[in-house]
């Protein structure tokens, strides 16, 4: 046995009966190939932080306006021809379905369409039973039609005539709603007297939002500048209504703006504090409102009414 062979011989020996320096013979090559690797990745860097995948193309096309729609005013229908769900009814109601509120409340009805994600609260599951604002009779999903939901992304249809609601409160009770609530006569005549069907009916019409907004922009330019005048002189104010002002407001153009947007309030008191309590957070007042004695609201009404 030559020289190298006893090497040999000893090695093995030696890891057997020690095998913790098998490492230590190792540790160079795993070096080297731990170098090797870092010396690759610093080389190829770029090319690892490269986007692989194609940057979004903007699309070309630009969103449509609203088109110009006049008012006008159409005959009455046939009140007793649109209770029953015939297959025309329900077929345009499907139409209008697609064309309107699918984006919200999703092919399906279940609350998942692609503008759903974006809204608070979330649009109908209409295949649920729980949660119904106005429920899930034809009369409840009528008046949801004409009236919208406030609070939420549901407005109200006003450009729909009373058969285009009909077909689609149709449809979407046939198609969506478990076990939907029958039809009753007692309903139909309530329907009728609560949103004057069989009467001519007049369609608003509507207009361009680049319009609209316009027109918005400068019917409200006014009462802007007078919130604003109003908010300069109570901080410049240390009677006890502008203290209570201060004190119960998170929001000071926000609390302006719910005051001046109606003038219900000026008719009693009550009518002050339910509209500033009923939507507390949101309508630029807090929740120290609840701390405040009959003599503060009656000070805070008095002082409120100076300015509107």
């Amino acid at each position: 046995m030559n020289s190298i062979e006893k090497l040999i011989q000893e090695i093995k020996k030696d890891i057997k009966e020690n095998p913790s320096k098998l490492f230590g013979f190792l540790y160079p090559y795993i070096l080297v190939v731990g170098l090797g690797v870092g010396v690759f990745y610093l080389y190829n860097i770029n090319k690892v932080e490269e986007q692989t995948i194609p940057p979004a193309v903007p699309s070309s096309n630009q969103a449509e306006d609203l088109p110009l729609i006049l008012p006008s005013e159409s005959m009455s229908s046939d009140i007793s021809s649109l209770t029953t769900p015939t297959d025309d009814l329900v077929n345009k109601g499907k139409t209008l379905f697609n064309a309107s509120c699918a984006a919200c409340h999703g092919a399906d009805g279940k609350g998942d369409g692609a503008a759903a994600a974006a809204l608070t609260p979330k649009p109908r599951n209409f295949t649920s039973n729980e949660g119904w604002i106005n429920g899930p009779k034809l009369s409840g999903i009528y008046k949801t039609l004409s009236e919208g939901i406030p609070g939420s992304a549901m407005v109200a249809f006003d450009n729909l005539s009373p058969a285009d609601k009909f077909a689609l409160a149709h449809y979407i009770r046939k198609t969506f709603v478990p076990d939907a609530p029958q039809v009753t006569p007692d309903e139909i005549s309530a329907m009728v007297q609560t949103f004057h069907l069989g009467e001519n009916q007049k369609n608003p019409g509507q207009i361009p939002i680049k319009d609209a907004m316009q027109l918005v922009i400068n019917d409200n330019q006014a009462r802007y500048e007078n919130i604003l005048s109003t908010l300069n002189n109570i901080s410049k104010d240390s009677q006890p209504g502008a203290q209570i002002f201060n004190r119960v407001t998170n929001n000071k153009i926000e609390a302006l703006t719910t005051l001046s947007a109606t003038n219900d309030w000026h008719k009693s008191e009550q009518t002050f504090v339910d509209i500033i309590v009923n939507n507390i957070n949101q309508d630029g007042f807090n929740g120290k409102v609840y701390d405040m004695s009959k003599a503060d609201w009656n000070t805070f009404y008095s002082y409120m009414n100076k300015y509107f």
